[in-house]
């Protein structure tokens, strides 16, 4: 059975890159750069639910939303935006959308609310958002536009996405950010859902499995790209990770995550 598709519209690469990461162990991601491209991917696919932000490089978070909803009118949207004010919430709320955060996102946050919306039994793709709206306002209502807003968290997941190879530590990212290790350990653990070393791992291993696939590089050389310079324990941890060796993965890569 396959899993449900969640469609990310977000134009900073490395934003799609985090979500898509922190989203993958349940969904799978697709991604769209600008308006027009999320709207051919609703038009023309079956999607469980829409990440949708509101600045884009060819139009706004409400215009996509008004298209999605003149052709897709129960499918469900959440959206997020760095550009917060009261009258863009309320726009949101009156198109419909189901939930809605402001930017620096809350990555444990935005992962329930979809999981919410996906789990309340409807078709993919069809979720009734009717009689759930007056709910979902009166608690948007109650939240407004507060979030969390964990700038030095983001920074530290910008830093591991872009240096994931290096020799990188707790310790040595907390000095950088200007803050405690047990400070970043216990906030990042909060923010991401997942431990400092954890979302290392995943990082280094989802790399991996691109170069593994790409077969430019040999096993060893993987290896060492991605910051493993023990072969055994990158061949141990990648199948504790993927269920298959490194060899295995590249002799025949799997089509569907739900293969791993």
């Amino acid at each position: 059975m396959s899993r449900q598709q969640v469609l990310l519209v977000e134009d900073d690469r490395a934003i799609r890159d985090v979500v898509t990461l922190f989203f993958g162990d349940r969904y799978d991601v697709r991604q769209a750069a600008t308006g027009a491209e999320a709207i051919s991917i609703v038009q023309r696919e079956s999607l469980g639910a829409v990440v949708l932000d509101y600045r884009l490089p060819d139009q706004s978070g409400l215009d996509v939303l008004t298209e999605i909803r003149s052709s897709r009118p129960r499918l469900p949207v959440v959206m997020m935006t760095g550009y917060g004010s009261e009258w863009l919430c309320a726009s949101a709320l009156k198109l419909g959308v189901r939930d809605y955060f402001p930017k620096p996102v809350h990555l444990a946050d935005l992962l329930d609310s979809v999981r919410r919306i996906l789990s309340e039994g409807s078709p993919p793709g069809e979720a009734d958002a009717g009689d759930d709206e007056e709910d979902d306002s009166l608690r948007l209502a109650a939240r407004g536009l507060a979030g969390v807003v964990d700038l030095s968290i983001q920074k530290a997941v910008r830093l591991i996405q872009l240096r994931y190879w290096d020799n990188l530590s707790l310790s040595g990212l907390a000095r950088e950010l200007g803050m405690s290790k047990y400070h970043l350990s216990r906030r990042f653990k909060e923010v991401m859902g997942v431990t400092f070393r954890s979302f290392l791992l995943q990082t280094r291993i989802e790399r991996a499995k691109v170069l593994l696939g790409s077969r430019q590089s040999s096993i060893t050389e993987v290896a060492h790209s991605v910051g493993f310079g023990d072969l055994p324990r990158f061949d141990k941890l990648f199948k504790r990770y993927t269920g298959l060796t490194p060899s295995a993965y590249r002799a025949a890569p799997p089509s569907d995550p739900d293969d791993l």
